[in-house]
């Protein structure tokens, strides 16, 4: 039995009844990184009845990444997400063996590998997107990201085109997030005519990714992320349940609404407020198309594009912190931190500090030079979690990023509008741009013929539409 601890972790000041909610609901990034400055690495929050020991700076990133599996579990966290899915458990709230069970069969259709061989389909369905965009009219900068990054998705690794249920997908993963886990937004939400309409077509999506996988209808079709769950199901259905399939099928349209989307909304909006880092990215884009379309090996040689996106995860994370609950107790920083504390590891908060990264509030891709290498120090540079949980998808995602990015300003000129917008962000569910964020594309920079080339459809490779399945 542990001994009571000598003294508590401080506790950041607060309002009475709503306690940090107000300051929280902002940029909470940012909340955490002061309250890291004044009070330390462990400190304690409150968000009206719900309290949280939170772990901040490189030490507990280093901490989560070593013991993280055996003193924290997720589980709590999601349960009444996938309760929402009408499942016991995913692959975001299984702990322990189970979890690297799962991890591990979709590893896979989630992989680096796996997206380089689909390169051709990312550029074509990038370009087809593009070239519906309207000439000098506004644009919804989020918005426009979504559309591409949740078709490649769904289109490589789920073989279903997602484009007729983006809306619906946006309501109902928004608004599910919002309201069963960050908590940001009530409860009642989720019983409002829109969200039922949402969930409704979520569910016809589901259908269809399922029919499109039987396995009459998939003969001679490479495997992709769903076959991989499919297999494991009918190999295992004691392990993984067909009550447990839908957001584990839903995973690739899920994943990419407020993850990758979010982080090329904030890529682009770095560009276009640094004409001098666009110039530059367009340039080595140009280069990489002048003989055909973009190679894996292309896309590993897109320096000044992934020094870009690096710093876009730095400044603007899509994920600045993970809540968990202590499934053990364990010492941190001086502190007892007891079985069945909620914590919340506020993974970000080096991103911010000056000793890391100096000047950090200044977009500065020199950082990631060989000289500098300012991410590599241990524990300062977490864009994608920590810890057993560390994001599965994070290689496909960052190959996704950059050949999407250097496709469009390959293809197009764009300009913001108004050319004076600051961003302003937007922290539910997870902190993306504002609605106010639009582009205009100012010219095409290829020839209309040349920029919407059709994707190839074979027999085993044409994607599922939610049209040509009559749902």
């Amino acid at each position: 039995m542990n001994a009571a601890p000598a003294h508590a972790p401080p506790s950041a000041p607060s309002l009475p009844l709503v306690g940090d909610a107000f300051a929280m609901a902002g940029d909470v990034g940012a909340f955490f990184t002061r309250q890291y400055l004044q009070l330390g690495p462990v400190f304690r929050v409150r968000a009206l009845h719900r309290r949280f020991t939170v772990l901040a700076g490189p030490e507990a990133n280093l901490f989560v990444t070593r013991e993280g599996s055996r003193h924290l579990r997720s589980r709590e966290f999601w349960m009444d997400f996938d309760k929402e899915l009408g499942a016991a458990r995913s692959m975001v709230s299984m702990d322990g063996a189970e979890h690297a069970r799962m991890r591990k069969a979709q590893q896979p259709g989630y992989s680096r590998s796996f997206i380089h061989e689909h390169l051709d389909d990312v550029i074509a369905i990038t370009r087809r997107e593009v070239a519906e965009w309207p000439l000098d009219e506004p644009i919804p900068g989020l918005y426009a990201l979504q559309r591409i990054i949740t078709e490649q998705l769904g289109t490589i690794a789920a073989g279903v085109s997602p484009r007729d249920y983006l809306d619906d997908m946006i309501v109902f993963v928004r608004t599910l997030l919002a309201a069963r886990v960050t908590r940001q937004r009530p409860a009642v939400l989720t019983r409002t005519p829109r969200f039922r309409r949402a969930r409704q077509r979520v569910e016809e999506l589901y259908a269809t990714v399922r029919a499109a996988h039987d396995p009459d209808r998939r003969s001679g079709a490479g495997p992709d992320l769903v076959d991989e769950l499919m297999a494991l199901h009918h190999g295992d259905p004691q392990f993984l349940p067909e009550t447990d399939l839908m957001p584990a099928v839903l995973g690739p349209f899920i994943a990419g609404l407020d993850t990758v989307g979010s982080t090329c909304a904030f890529m682009l909006y770095a560009l276009l407020k640094h004409p001098d880092l666009l110039e530059r990215m367009t340039a080595e884009a140009d280069a990489s198309f002048a003989h055909g379309t973009l190679t894996a090996a292309a896309v590993r040689r897109l320096d000044v594009t992934h020094r870009v996106a690096l710093e876009t995860l730095r400044m603007y994370p899509i994920a600045p912190a993970i809540t968990r609950t202590v499934s053990n107790t364990f010492e941190f920083a001086g502190y007892t931190i007891p079985a069945g504390e909620k914590v919340i590891v506020a993974t970000t908060v080096p991103h911010h500090l000056p000793e890391y990264f100096p000047e950090p509030e200044r977009f500065d891709i020199e950082r990631y030079t060989p000289e500098r290498q300012e991410h590599r120090q241990p524990g300062v540079f977490v864009p994608f979690g920590a810890g057993p949980h560390v994001c599965l998808g994070a290689g496909f995602a960052e190959v996704s990023i950059a050949a999407t990015m250097a496709t469009i300003v390959h293809e197009v000129e764009l300009a913001l509008d108004p050319p004076d917008y600051v961003l302003k962000i937007s922290p539910v569910p997870t902190p993306s741009p504002d609605d106010r964020f639009r582009i205009r594309m100012k010219r095409r920079r290829r020839r209309a013929a040349e920029a919407t080339p059709e994707m190839e459809e074979s027999p085993r490779e044409r994607p599922t539409t939610a049209a040509s399945d009559g749902t």
